[in-house]
Formats: structure tokens, C-alpha cells, sequence
């Protein structure tokens, strides 16, 4: 958590119990009761309240003006914690479960009031939301008055900043009747799952390695829909073969012929191309540079030096050119297999109806960081399907030794190969065919729809 996040602060819609300093129960309910009951005329109010109780404490022997208006005060409060008795509402919520990272996700909130009296100034909140799923308004949609057993619906907007697979904890709805000092609320813990995709920019052209091979089992392997075996010729029936292929007219012809027997028609499988695709997720745990935040924030913004956030946002470019590159692959007569290691292996094969393009994305959107070299856990699965691939596309975040070694050692199998470089900074730049550096310029403003 930078520093500018902890002086923003954390906002009521979000899980309390991501936040990095109130893990304490103690800590945890006087962070609810301070967000959730006061309002902000309440604190203000209350920080109003103790000066004026300071001032009759200090100088006692006041007129009965003053004592008066104390006793206001406290009659206000006292009507005011009518905010702590329940409210009867109901509250339902329905979403996509899917949505790409950037855009609105639209949430269905109906609140249905259970009683027969009306419930005034009721306002529906975030609550339990990821920190990366921003509430808007942050302060929550106004329903105004809600008569008895009387229901509305309402579209609230959440705002997904990035990438992951996320559970919404629910709604809060709240009312600051009678004086808006305290809040009653009401926490409806309804937790749906929503899967956030990276954001890409579908390619328009990819250029893959010359590279063919023969699948064993070809379209057996995959989908027949929209498919057909070439046509060879005809034989004779043989145990096992399948009776609708009987060429009905040809047995006919030779019904006369001696030793006549049933005439089936003979196909060969088609050919296809299956792509590789690894995802290098390598983000290294880097040693702070100093105990404090302050210099140790300033020291990652000196010329030169490489900081956490520079290494996530180039896994983000990378995970976005992963999702571009398989989206080209499975839209066209490719079978694609996805390698990505972080804490878990991933290895998906899609393409020609054997995988939807929603499970790539799936996979993509849970991708995390490895603190070790995934290569090394993605090489013995890769290595088991060598025979069957005919290129291999590597989406690397370096370009040293190691990946040097791994990239060689698929040439030598005989595979085509492109390499593409996700570069941390604008300086990266090309030292050998067959490699492609992506810089953080290339990749702004969209993306790029060609490689």
C-alpha cells in the first residue's frame, strides 16, 4: 500500500478485511461504527457536542441558557439512536457474471421494505466490494421514501479496475432519518462471483513460424462441427469399419461379381495446426531499500531503478497480449494450448470448439505473479507436448540466459517460434531474429492490432 493510499484512506464499500492495518477486531468494529453509523454531519455534530460539553465542564456556574441548549443537544441524540433498532428490508442483487477490466458492470439491486410503515431517506451501498471494484457513486444511489411492502429496483454501477476473479460481498442499505446525525442500516450479505477479463485489443494480423505437422488422430482430437474428411476412394469392407460408410451403389454394381462383399467409402483426416502459447509471470520479490515508505517510494522513482509497480504493470501488458494472441488463434482453425505458471499451473487447450474464448479469458484473469521462474515448472508440461505443437509463441517479461536456453531448446525439437518481449521500459530493444519487443509506448493508448 503506497502512501497516497493510506492518506486517501479506505472507503465504507470495501472489505474490511482486506484492509492492510484493521485486522483487529477491536480495530474492525470502530471502523464500522465511525463509517457505517455516523453520517458527516453526525461527526461534525459530535465534534461540536464535546466542545460544548468541555466548555460547561470547565466553567460550570453558566446561565440556564446555556444548560438549555445542552439539554437540546442531548435530546437530539437521543432521538437520533433510533438508528441503532433494525430496518426491515430486503435486498436482492443480480449481475453479469462476466465483464472486461475498465468497463461499468451494471448491478440489479431490488429493496423490498418488509413492513407496513414507510421507511424514509433510504440510500443503497456498496459493501464487502474488492479493492480493485470501485462503488459509483462511492457514497451510494438515493431511494427516498419506500412505502410498506413496496419494492424498487435501482442499477447500481460498479467500476472494475482490474483483472481477477472477485466475490461482490452484497449491499448496505441505509437511512438517516429523522436529523441525519445516525445512520440504520442494514448489511444484505449476498455474495456473487464476477470474473474480471483483461482488456485487449483483438489482432486484425498475426504472423506465426512456417511450421506443419501431421496431429495424430487429427479432427478425432478436436470438434467435427463444420468439418469433413477428404475423400479417398473405395474399398472393401473390413471388421470394424462403419456401416454408414457403405457406398450402397458400388456394392450394387458388383452384387454379379463373384466373391462380392460390401463397398465402403475411404477418407483421410484433415491436417491442423496446434500453436503453444507460454505466458512468462515472473515478478520478482525485490528487497526494500529502506524501513521507511517515504524513501523507500522515492528511491523507486530514481532514474534507473525498476520498481514493483512497473514490474505488475508489465505482467498486465503481458496477460493483455496473451489474451490478443489466443483470441487470433482460437478465431481461426488453430488448436491452441495456453501454459501459464504462478502459484498455480494453467494449461488450457482451445480452439476449434474444443474450449469457449470465455475459459482463455477465465484462465487469464486469474494469472498472479511468481516470485520463482515459472519456466521452470511450465518446461516438463510443455515438453510432453512438443511432438503434438507446431509453433510456440513465449511471452516474456525478460530477455536473459535462462529464457535465452528455453527458447533454444524448442528450436532444437523442431518448432517454430516467435518471441515476444513485454519490456518494462522504452530502451529494450532487439538482439536477435525472431524476437519482437513490446515497449510500454506500443502498447498505451489501446494497444496494437498487428504482430
Amino acid at each position: 500500500m503506497t502512501l497516497r493510499e493510506i492518506m486517501v484512506g479506505y472507503p465504507a464499500s470495501k472489505d474490511i478485511d482486506l484492509h492492510p492495518y484493521y485486522q483487529g477486531a477491536a480495530g474492525k468494529w470502530v471502523w464500522r461504527f465511525y463509517h457505517f453509523r455516523f453520517t458527516r454531519a453526525g461527526r461534525w455534530f459530535l465534534g461540536l457536542t464535546a466542545s460544548l460539553f468541555l466548555v460547561i465542564s470547565i466553567f460550570w456556574n453558566l446561565d440556564t441558557q446555556t444548560v438549555t441548549l445542552a439539554l437540546y443537544i442531548m435530546g437530539l441524540w437521543a432521538v437520533s439512536l433510533l438508528a441503532f433498532l433494525p430496518i426491515p428490508i430486503r435486498a436482492t442483487m443480480r449481475h453479469a457474471e462476466r465483464i472486461t477490466a475498465g468497463e461499468t458492470l451494471q448491478v440489479e439491486i431490488t429493496v423490498e421494505n418488509t413492513s407496513r410503515w414507510p421507511l424514509a431517506d433510504l440510500t443503497v451501498q456498496g459493501w464487502g466490494l474488492p479493492l480493485k471494484v470501485d462503488a459509483e457513486p462511492e457514497e451510494g444511489i438515493a431511494l427516498g421514501l419506500l412505502r410498506g411492502y413496496e419494492s424498487q429496483t435501482i442499477a447500481f454501477p460498479l467500476t472494475c479496475q482490474g483483472r481477477g476473479a472477485y466475490i461482490l460481498g452484497g449491499c448496505r442499505v441505509l437511512t438517516d432519518f429523522p436529523f441525519g446525525l445516525l445512520q440504520a442500516y442494514r448489511i444484505q450479505r449476498t455474495p456473487t462471483r464476477l470474473i474480471v477479463h483483461p482488456a485487449f485489443r483483438p489482432l486484425t494480423r498475426f504472423n506465426l513460424p512456417s511450421g506443419r505437422r501431421f496431429q495424430p488422430g487429427g479432427i478425432a482430437m478436436a470438434s467435427q462441427v463444420g468439418d469433413s474428411f477428404e475423400y479417398l476412394g473405395n474399398r472393401e469392407w473390413r471388421d470394424g469399419d462403419n456401416p454408414r460408410d457403405i457406398d450402397w451403389r458400388a456394392t450394387a454394381r458388383l452384387a454379379g461379381a463373384t466373391s462380392a462383399s460390401l463397398v465402403v467409402r475411404e477418407w483421410r483426416e484433415e491436417y491442423f495446426l496446434r500453436v503453444g502459447v507460454v505466458l512468462d509471470t515472473h515478478v520478482p520479490v525485490r528487497k526494500p531499500t529502506s524501513k521507511r515508505m517515504f524513501l523507500r517510494e522515492l528511491s523507486e522513482r530514481l532514474p534507473g531503478h525498476t520498481s514493483q509497480e512497473q514490474r505488475l504493470a508489465a505482467l498486465e501488458r503481458a496477460v493483455s497480449v496473451c489474451a490478443a494472441v489466443s483470441d487470433a488463434l482460437a478465431r481461426q482453425d488453430y488448436i491452441v494450448d495456453i501454459f501459464a505458471a504462478g502459484p498455480n499451473l494453467y494449461h488450457l487447450t482451445a480452439g476449434r470448439s474444443l474450449a469457449y474464448r470465455e475459459q482463455i479469458l477465465d484462465i487469464l484473469a486469474c494469472v498472479e505473479g511468481s516470485p520463482e521462474d515459472p519456466l521452470s515448472h511450465i518446461a516438463p508440461r510443455l515438453h510432453q507436448e512438443l511432438d503434438r505443437l507446431t509453433t510456440v509463441i513465449c511471452i516474456v517479461l525478460d530477455w536473459d540466459e535462462p529464457r535465452r536456453q528455453f527458447v533454444d531448446e524448442l528450436r532444437q525439437h523442431g518448432v517454430g517460434v516467435k518471441v515476444l518481449w513485454i519490456a518494462e521500459n522504452e530502451e529494450a530493444q532487439p538482439d536477435e531474429a525472431g524476437l519482437q519487443v513490446l515497449t510500454p509506448q506500443m502498447l498505451a493508448q489501446g494497444g496494437i492490432d498487428m504482430l
